[in-house]
């Protein structure tokens, strides 16, 4: 199983490397979903991958952000820069974009990434079909469909296990983008999800916490699972987090893949909580149906409690802050103080040691007496899992015979080379050289990434001196680090490179909608030019029936009606949608690409929920059998037709948890759902929910603001009311 490690700078980079990761995934200065990170560059992308594939680790360059077609071009040079550097695989969220590679690049390895939202049998096939090599499913993907997709697919199958876990449904969150003008699928979320909130039932207050901010994934103890299920990879999230982090989060899942029965599972995971944890974590996921992902508490890293504030007293223009601790600080660490729902955050400069073993430190900030103190950073520990190297273990063998070249071989693995001296040796005049002279100076490796495991030296009598020595070790050691690459880049697709054409020009036909839930919706409008997209809050045979025989009991025709389907559905509910098709034969409207099932089937139109951000993915879904599109309400489409949402409330997350169970504690049971629920932010921005059910229950957040836009293309009204 391949252990899959974040980077989002050079430092957790060789952090991954060192500590034992298989493959390493990071983005480009463009064209990723975490610009926020350092990243790297066109420049420096060679160097890493070649410092990876000396350690064996693969590099997987993240292209997973949405592309304008302005952007194409570049989008391509970028790719094009990889490819000559030997990247060993893309993810990619852009369908156009990789169909694009595709035919530029013949023989790119492609993986779909979770912004493609793909979590159950269904979508991976569709994508299978489409050349993908590898699926890296949404986090809300069940055990059940992932075993669906091992037995009924060749994909690669990639889950994510540790790390931060978005409330939302993987690839369909607008909340940053249209309330902030910065978009997850652009790289650019600014984590709304992750701020306080609060929590109203109609017009009463009742509680204000993080309601969107779920905790934080740790799959470790259920690794045997994965295993049986057939996952290929294990993925850690984090290129935003700090070097310390990444390498021990690889450390602990390294020792738990190599050694599971050996290994202190509850140890590794509060190594992982001291460098970052919001509380509890969640060891469910959505592996089963699962309500329990929010922490109202916790938004951020907690920490761990060490200890509290025994006196503060004023120093000059600063405060002396007397702590009573269990453990040791020093400076750089960096601590939490908390009290009665006030936190400070202090940065440790000067440590005074009492003689009553209580510690003083300094701030700007008063802070009462009495708070509990959390260590959020340990400088000292950062350092040491910062400074751990590994090498690579070689074996040298030394031959000096007179009157030959002197030869030195250099073995590591299956991979050997030899190299020899300029000139031949000579007899010495007084004593030859010496193993331990030849030990001394082929030893000197400080400066690579090898160590020397094993020499053996075959001497005669023979002079030579300790600048050839050296030189030999030089050249050995560039030959040895050219044959490792030579013989793992053997291994790889030879990726070639075809001339694109330009940009994809076509007119789609402009068509005009009214999303409805109910025939009510429908008062008082003119429905000349305009088709029915129907959105019922029930997906049942019955209660999708009995809104079609209202509907053409007004004269509706069928032929104009189309049966928008949801974003996420396990495979047992695609079944469902299976059957409410064949019973209905009307046109569909594809939210995931599970829906391109039917394609061929009924009349479909490529929805919201495909994220249709540029010609190229537009016209693929057309050559896929799509009749229309509509455009990502993220995109402000060109007069190519199509259509796009003009007016109502669309849904800014897909929620797969329970927010009335979470708010309120019940359960299916004693459900209490009601429509009133509202979640209100710091701006007095407001949000309310929109419940569909299939099997299970799911959730849209809406924002009572009404979203509304100027188009040239087919307009769409949402007609929807809360």
């Amino acid at each position: 199983m391949e252990l899959l490690a974040p980077a989002g700078d050079l430092k957790s980079f060789y952090a991954a490397v060192y500590n034992g990761a298989d493959a390493v995934y990071l983005g480009l200065q463009n064209f990723n979903a975490r610009m926020k990170a350092d990243n790297f560059t066109v420049e420096n992308i060679g160097e890493i991958v070649r410092f990876a594939h000396l350690y064996h680790v693969k590099v997987y360059v993240t292209i997973n952000i949405l592309i304008d077609d302005c952007e194409i071009n570049q989008f391509l040079e970028t790719v094009r820069a990889c490819v000559r550097a030997k990247v060993d695989a893309y993810i990619i969220q852009d369908l156009g974009m990789a169909q694009l590679l595709i035919k530029h690049f013949p023989h790119i390895v492609l993986h779909a990434s979770t912004q493609m939202g793909i979590h159950n049998l269904s979508g991976a096939q569709v994508l299978e079909k489409l050349g993908f090599k590898r699926v890296v499913l949404a986090r809300e993907t069940k055990l059940t469909d992932i075993k669906l997709i091992r037995a009924h697919t060749n994909l690669e199958i990639e889950y994510f296990v540790q790390g931060a876990l978005c409330v939302a449904f993987s690839g369909n969150c607008y909340l940053s983008s249209l309330k902030n003008g910065n978009s997850g699928n652009r790289g650019k979320c600014l984590q709304l999800c992750r701020l306080p909130y609060q929590v109203y039932e109609g017009e009463k207050l009742l509680t204000t916490g993080y309601y969107l901010s779920a905790k934080d994934l740790c799959l470790m103890q259920r690794l045997p699972e994965l295993i049986a299920a057939g996952v290929d990879c294990l993925k850690i999230e984090g290129r935003l987090k700090r070097a310390s982090y990444v390498a021990q989060v690889v450390r602990s899942y390294r020792q738990a893949l190599d050694d599971f029965r050996a290994t202190d599972i509850e140890q590794e995971k509060a190594k992982i909580s001291e460098l970052f944890s919001r509380g509890d974590f969640n060891e469910n996921a959505y592996l089963e149906h699962n309500f329990n992902i929010i922490n109202p508490q916790i938004g951020h890293h907690q920490g761990r409690p060490i200890g509290k504030v025994i006196a503060t007293v004023r120093f000059k223009d600063i405060y002396k802050i007397t702590l009573r601790l269990k453990e040791v600080i020093g400076q750089n660490d960096a601590l939490r103080l908390v009290r009665d729902g006030q936190q400070f955050s202090v940065g440790v400069g000067n440590v005074n040691q009492l003689s009553n073993g209580d510690v003083e430190i300094f701030s700007k900030q008063k802070i009462p007496t009495g708070c509990t103190v959390y260590l959020l950073k340990s400088e000292t520990k950062e350092k040491l899992i910062n400074d751990y190297k590994r090498y690579l273990a070689v074996d040298f063998y030394f031959t000096a015979q007179l009157g030959k070249t002197a030869q030195l071989v250099a073995n590591y693995g299956d991979v050997s080379v030899t190299v020899y001296s300029k000139q031949p040796l000579a007899a010495a005049r007084t004593a030859g050289i010496t193993s331990e002279q030849v030990a001394k100076q082929l030893s000197k490796l400080n400066d690579t990434i090898f160590r020397l495991q094993h020499l053996e030296c075959n001497l005669s009598k023979v002079f030579m001196p300790v600048s050839e020595l050296n030189e030999l070790r030089r050249a050995v050691v560039m030959a040895l680090e050219a044959a490792i690459i030579e013989e793992y880049n053997a291994t790889l697709p030879q990726v070639k490179e075809n001339k694109w054409d330009g940009n994809t020009v076509m007119t789609i036909p402009k068509k005009n909608f009214y999303l409805i839930a109910d025939v009510k919706d429908l008062q008082n409008m003119n429905l000349n030019g305009f088709d029915l997209i129907l959105c019922p809050t029930d997906y049942t045979v019955d209660s999708i029936g009995s809104l079609i025989t209202a509907l053409t009991a007004k004269g509706i025709n069928l032929s104009t009606l189309y049966l928008n389907l949801p974003v996420v559905a396990t495979e047992a509910e695609i079944s469902i949608l299976d059957t409410i098709l064949a019973t209905q034969k009307i046109g569909i409207v594809a939210n995931n690409y599970a829906h391109l099932r039917w394609v061929k089937q009924y009349k479909t139109i490529a929805g919201i929920g495909l994220n249709v951000y540029n010609n190229e993915t537009a016209q693929v879904l057309l050559n896929l059998g799509c009749e229309n599109v509509i455009w990502s309400i993220e995109k402000h489409p060109s007069n190519n037709g199509g259509s796009a949402l003009v007016s109502g409330y669309p849904a800014l997350m897909t929620l797969c948890h329970c927010p009335i169970r979470t708010v309120y504690g019940a359960d299916c049971n004693n459900c209490r759902y009601h429509s009133n629920l509202i979640y209100q932010d710091e701006k007095h921005n407001r949000y309310q929910f929109r419940r569909f059910k299939i099997k299970h229950c799911y959730f849209e957040l809406l924002s009572t603001e009404k979203y509304q836009r100027v188009t040239q293309t087919g307009k769409i009204y949402d007609l929807r009311r809360f």
